[in-house]
């Protein structure tokens, strides 16, 4: 049914603003219901009709990296998130264009630069229980993948101390125990 408004909305050629948030929730809502080239397509216009820096802009472009990375482009993503960097949004969409493109990372490989990204995620999720928790977690699973078991199982203590129940920082947690020998430790 949003689509549909939003198609009305579009074809009724309102002002600039109105066309840009119209093409962002019709792109949200294509999103949501896993249409990724419809996305992108919303979002490209998006991005075509508000090229100066406004929340529309980070917006379509953090969630055309959304869509990228769902489609497996995830250097797209990646340049996507960057420039969602790049325009230096509220902490609420930076921080999830550092957590997204820390993702992007580990998925290419490039894990060293995925914790600096989650390290910048912390930075500016400290607010946020649940969402610093979060990062924390994926950074310690980051930090196991580079064999710093020691950085991982404080990650891991930090993310539970933050949200008891994030159940993938306790398997980090026992993982890199087991790494460094401590198996009853690690039960």
């Amino acid at each position: 049914m949003a689509i549909k408004d939003y198609d009305t909305t579009i074809r009724l050629k309102p002002s600039k603003t109105v066309l840009t948030f119209s093409y962002v929730k019709r792109g949200n809502a294509k999103l949501d219901n896993g249409d990724n080239i419809g996305a992108i397509e919303d979002y490209n216009e998006a991005i075509r009709l508000q090229p100066k820096s406004s929340v529309m802009l980070t917006v379509a472009y953090l969630n055309r990296g959304l869509a990228r990375f769902n489609m497996g482009d995830t250097m797209g993503a990646i340049r996507d998130y960057s420039e969602v960097i790049r325009l230096k949004p509220k902490n609420v969409i930076l921080a999830s264009a550092y957590v997204h493109r820390a993702a992007a990372k580990s998925k290419l490989g490039d894990t060293i630069d995925a914790i600096k990204d989650y390290d910048d995620t912390i930075r500016l999720a400290l607010e946020n229980t649940d969402f610093a928790a979060y990062v924390y977690s994926k950074r310690a699973t980051a930090k196991l993948e580079i064999s710093d078991n020691i950085g991982a199982i404080e990650d891991s203590r930090t993310a539970i101390h933050l949200d008891p129940d994030i159940a993938e920082a306790y398997g980090t947690r026992d993982d890199a125990k087991s790494n460094l020998g401590n198996y009853a430790e690690a039960v």
